[in-house]
């Protein structure tokens, strides 16, 4: 301690000096303890420390003796480390200990901790491990790990080797160029003599693996693991392949036989690569790393050749054979062949519309709701027969799966649908049919009298019309019929009256004026399920 005062003097008189305060400090809290490995023992302190004591103590009693004790630290930042092992006296039963640990931080008393453990038991771990050879290669995938144990007895200072029968677990990740990421576990057991050995295939570098000694029982306490040397792949294939598909186009869910060959590189130039596992995909040419959408694998014969069925999906374009990806494959290179294929897809018809007009042209409206890159055919047909045989009444396209628009001169009474073949971009498919029919009409009589009638006197239009029903023509009642004009020298019709009916018996008169030089027609006007039709045009010459 300083003094809290000095006296200073100074011509005889004797005054009071300043109070020096000790410096402002924080005490040291969450104290924690460890048993090494090696049986020295580290607690959480600052490196600072001005001293530091670790005690084993027989027992939690007050008066309990100790068992080992030292003052020699090595500090490293936030923690201090005993120099040597504690070594408690020979013949100490193995156990836990309690620890206690006295120490003095700079400006501050000296202070004790007793929360500590100390671990006296036997210490198991790994020693040296080892690979048989320098790499794996194609050729050459398995290696065989080795290693060794050791096992100290701190009640003896005795240094062995782990239990025979003892399990070893090996954490090994694996590196193989990008094409994935895992983790090999494994264990191994410890022989007779302490070591261990496992063969291993990574196919891939072996990257920051550990080697841990597995215990039961309170008896051993394992070491930390241990680290695994890196271990490295030689990438020195070097293959070629070809391939073909048995036919182009196909639909979903059909087998397309795909056959080709297969080479490797050698000292003595393209060999066949027999055992090579093939692999067959679509949607995307395969990378180093990936296989896009496989859809098949088979491995090669001894000649190099392979063939193989595969079901190629919806929108499949091109088929790529290749070998499954591999870390062993030279300079990141990954040959492949690719073979075009087309699988139409399913669509829809939207929209679909088919009518029958009163002149007798048919006219088929509508979309393909599929998904295509291409203009579409597409045909307009018929069936007199029900259905049983179709006949083509027009042809013509639907621009990129769009609209369409057919038109063709139809008949009385049949069926009708669109339909499209099938294309590399959709299957073939034909629209609903529809049963179109209208009554056939027409005028079985027409005259006008007089034929010379004086201008703008008077005339009568009279005549007959007739529908077919059951194939027979029959008067038809009631029919609203229009009268129309087509004056000398000019190139339009004009209509005259739309008030004609025909009576009970199919007949009609009209008395019209003979405005001027003509041609007269008179025409039906078609309800819904008839047919139009009109006369012959006659010319009346008005005096």
């Amino acid at each position: 301690m300083r003094a809290a005062a000095v006296l200073a003097l100074s011509a005889g008189v004797t005054v009071p000096a300043a109070i020096h305060a000790p410096a402002a400090h924080a005490d040291w809290t969450n104290i924690t303890g460890i048993t090494e490995d090696s049986g020295r023992y580290t607690v959480t302190l600052p490196s600072t420390a001005l001293w530091v004591k670790v005690s084993v103590l027989a027992s939690t009693a007050p008066d309990a003796a100790v068992l080992a004790s030292t003052e020699e630290v090595t500090p490293s930042g936030s923690w201090v480390t005993t120099k040597e092992p504690l070594a408690l006296p020979q013949g100490t039963a193995l156990g836990d200990y309690p620890v206690r640990v006295d120490y003095r931080l700079p400006d501050e008393t000296t202070k004790q901790w007793t929360g500590g453990t100390y671990g006296h038991h036997k210490h198991v771990g790994v020693g040296k491990i080892s690979f048989d050879r320098p790499s794996t290669d194609w050729d050459h995938r398995t290696v065989v790990l080795s290693g060794t144990t050791t096992l100290w007895d701190p009640s003896t200072g005795e240094r062995t080797t782990a239990p025979e029968g003892t399990k070893v677990r090996l954490s090994l990740p694996v590196e193989d160029s990008g094409i994935t990421h895992r983790t090999l576990t494994a264990d191994a057991l410890v022989r007779a003599d302490g070591t261990f050995a496992l063969p291993v295939t990574p196919n891939g570098s072996l990257q920051n693996g550990t080697a841990t000694v597995l215990t039961a029982g309170t008896d051993l306490d394992p070491d930390r693991a241990t680290a695994v040397p890196t271990f490295g792949i030689d990438a020195t294939v070097v293959y070629r392949i070809s391939s073909n598909v048995g036919r182009y186009r196909v639909l979903a869910g059909t087998d397309v036989l795909v056959t080709g060959r297969v080479e490797r590189l050698t000292p003595d130039g393209w060999k066949p690569f027999a055992g090579a596992p093939v692999v067959a995909s679509g949607g995307a040419q395969p990378t180093f790393a990936t296989t896009p959408t496989s859809l098949g694998g088979v491995t090669a014969a001894a000649d190099g050749t392979f063939s193989l069925n595969v079901r190629p999906y919806y929108g499949t374009d091109v088929i790529y054979t290749a070998l499954r990806p591999s870390p062993y494959y030279a300079n990141d290179s990954r040959p492949y062949d690719q073979n075009d294929i087309a699988v139409p897809q399913p669509f829809s018809y939207s929209s679909y519309r088919i009518t029958l007009d009163e002149y007798g042209k048919v006219t088929a409206t509508g979309s393909l709701g599929g998904n295509c890159y291409e203009t579409q055919p597409v045909v307009l047909q018929y069936s007199r027969d029900g259905g049983r045989t179709w006949g083509t009444l027009r042809s013509g396209t639907a621009p990129y799966c769009g609209g369409y628009n057919l038109s063709a001169w139809g008949y009385t009474d049949a069926r009708y649908r669109v339909h499209h073949p099938v294309t590399d971009q959709l299957v073939a498919k034909a629209g609903a049919s529809i049963h179109l029919a209208r009554y056939e009409t027409r005028f079985s009589a027409f005259t006008i009298s007089p034929t010379r009638p004086v201008l703008n006197g008077r005339m009568t239009v009279s005549g007959t019309v007739q529908r077919k029903v059951n194939g027979v023509w029959k008067a038809y009642p009631g029919a609203r019929l229009t009268l129309y004009l087509k004056p000398k020298g000019d190139t339009r019709w004009y209509w005259v009256t739309k008030s004609v009916t025909t009576n009970a018996y199919g007949n009609f008169s009209y008395r019209a004026t003979a405005y001027e030089d003509g041609y007269w027609v008179m025409g039906l006007q078609p309800p819904a399920g008839y047919f139009y039709s009109e006369t012959n045009a006659k010319y009346i010459d008005a005096r």
